[in-house]
């Protein structure tokens, strides 16, 4: 896979941040402390789950550089970190209260391992939020 223009990304930023805005807003509020965004790219949809769950702590995570520095100089008052899911998506922590990935999963293999390594990292009644377009 080529590298990511974060720049190029950010053109159709509302285009992209309505389907993360719409997946969030189908999770229930109920007791959200923490939650991960797997492939959170220049961080929109970080936003949207800072947004919706206020009180939260919030990660975003990606394993493009590029992405990552746009995030960080677009959001300074969310935590971003560098992983890449398909192979150190454990390296995040664990007992999270959702994990949420918008638009990134179909970039990546073998969902048949990744699925289940993701429902790992919840909490106990956890919620994993995944839409793939």
């Amino acid at each position: 896979m080529g590298t990511w223009n974060a720049k190029q990304y950010g053109l159709f930023e509302k285009e992209r941040t309505q389907p993360a805005r719409d997946l969030a807003n189908a999770i229930e509020k109920v007791s959200v402390r923490t939650v991960l965004d797997v492939g959170c790219g220049i961080g929109n949809s970080t936003a949207v789950l800072q947004e919706r769950f206020p009180d939260a702590t919030i990660i975003g995570a990606d394993n493009s550089d590029e992405m990552l520095e746009a995030a960080r100089k677009k959001h300074p008052d969310l935590t971003f970190v560098k992983l890449d899911a398909s192979n150190d998506v454990e390296q995040a922590g664990s007992n999270f209260d959702v994990v949420f990935s918008n638009a990134c999963l179909q970039w990546l293999p073998n969902h048949t391992d990744l699925i289940p390594r993701l429902m790992h990292l919840l909490a106990d009644g956890g919620v994993l939020a995944v839409q793939v377009p």
